[in-house]
């Protein structure tokens, strides 16, 4: 059986990400402290802004595309929260177009999804041993876990048929695939090869289509089944709950509802439109889906009450439950990476709740980063250079405290 991507890599916002390096120094800084606080103009930003970038009142269709991507994102669930020992996240991606797709499914369904009209997907996937891949490495044994991708139609009917062709196409490709029933989901289709451990499935579940792939140490289906219908029982009620955004609303959509992306530090001075991963908001369930250590970072997230993440390339903001929940998770965030991986290196002068670390198994564009705190605010700071991450972190300070 051939079945697209299974793990890709997880992009750089989760661990490791490209950043945009930043410099110069000797800028006068705009900003006033208030009682019991610093005075922000005296921290070393060098050229960085520490007032509010800019956010456009409009976006091109295709932004508006990855806001409702973003959103789908909360309703698509990690297989991690459906079951605990696929602890490690190793893909996620938003869609918004057919093509997109075939990093999970297998590109002979793309005519598919354009004759029956994708609107948009996300697709998402973790195992219990999990490691960046680029291509699906099926039937390795190596892993046991789930990939997972949620497609959009404009209709029931339409997603109906689209899911009885997805299989029927996808079976086509190996004549050793084997039909096989889920009993708990008669109208799902499903295959395998039985010298392969792996299972494909495809339910249609109102206007959306779930195409789950599960991937197994051994060639065992009842094992594989049971791990598909486990994972349906909890997320065909998610999508119940979710309300899709009519195409015609779309422009009705806020790239920043919460006013978290203007919090957040952009050298430019200006939030660019979403880029299909970043410079969107994201709740809590939907940025675990970018995580690679779901299993340790996710009850961090949870114990702070964080609920809304800004995420850009290199930066990332969350938002937490209050003050003490937000150092809380400073702490608790740096404690978690291993300690043979990073070392502690010196913050920020004069900036308060702050710590950074490099990370020797991060890219070296990445490996500096730096958690600063300003009340229920917490944001991760990336950079290649510790000078400029300790930069960019002051500045990140700066902007929060001025954008009370």
């Amino acid at each position: 059986m051939k079945r697209g991507q299974l793990f890709q890599a997880l992009r750089a916002a989760a661990a490791l990400v490209l950043v945009t390096v930043l410099g110069g120094c000797g800028a006068t800084v705009h900003g006033t402290g208030v009682a019991s606080e610093i005075d922000v103009r005296t921290l070393d930003v060098g050229t960085l802004p520490t007032s509010s970038p800019k956010l456009a009142s409009r976006l091109s269709n295709l932004g508006y595309l990855r806001l409702e991507a973003a959103r789908i994102s909360d309703a698509v669930l990690s297989p991690h929260v459906v079951d605990a020992k696929y602890s490690g996240g190793a893909s996620a991606r938003a869609h918004t177009d057919a093509q997109s797709v075939t990093y999970y499914l297998a590109d002979a369904v793309i005519p598919v999804l354009q004759k029956h009209g994708l609107v948009v997907g996300f697709s998402t996937g973790s195992a219990d041993d999990s490691r960046p891949l680029t291509k699906a490495a099926l039937g390795t044994r190596e892993r046991e876990g789930l990939a997972v991708t949620v497609l959009r139609f404009s209709n029931a009917a339409d997603a109906e048929a689209a899911a009885t062709e997805l299989d029927a196409v996808d079976f086509g490709i190996n004549p050793e695939n084997v039909a096989v029933k889920l009993p708990r989901y008669a109208s799902s289709a499903a295959h395998w090869r039985p010298s392969v451990p792996t299972l494909g499935s495809t339910t249609a579940h109102g206007v959306f289509v779930v195409s789950v792939l599960a991937d197994a140490r051994t060639t065992d289906l009842n094992r594989l089944i049971e791990m598909t219908q486990k994972y349906l029982d909890a997320e065909l009620p998610e999508l119940d709950t979710f309300t899709p955004s009519p195409p015609d609303k779309f422009n009705s959509l806020r790239q920043d509802p919460d006013n978290l992306l203007v919090r957040t530090l952009h050298e430019s001075g200006v939030v660019p439109e979403p880029d299909g991963q970043g410079e969107v908001v994201y709740t809590a369930r939907g940025y675990l889906n970018y995580i690679l250590d779901q299993a340790g970072r996710y009850p961090v997230m949870q114990r702070a009450g964080v609920d809304r993440v800004a995420m850009t390339p290199s930066v990332i903001v969350f938002r937490t439950r209050d003050d003490a929940a937000a150092a809380k998770f400073v702490t608790e965030s740096v404690e978690l990476d291993p300690a043979v991986n990073h070392r502690a290196v010196d913050p920020p002068d004069d900036v308060p709740n702050t710590s950074c670390t490099q990370d020797f198994s991060a890219s070296s564009t990445a490996q500096f980063r730096c958690f600063v705190a300003y009340r229920r605010y917490v944001a991760l700071l990336l950079g290649g250079r510790l000078w400029e991450t300790q930069q960019m972190a002051a500045a990140q300070y700066a902007l929060l405290a001025n954008s009370r």
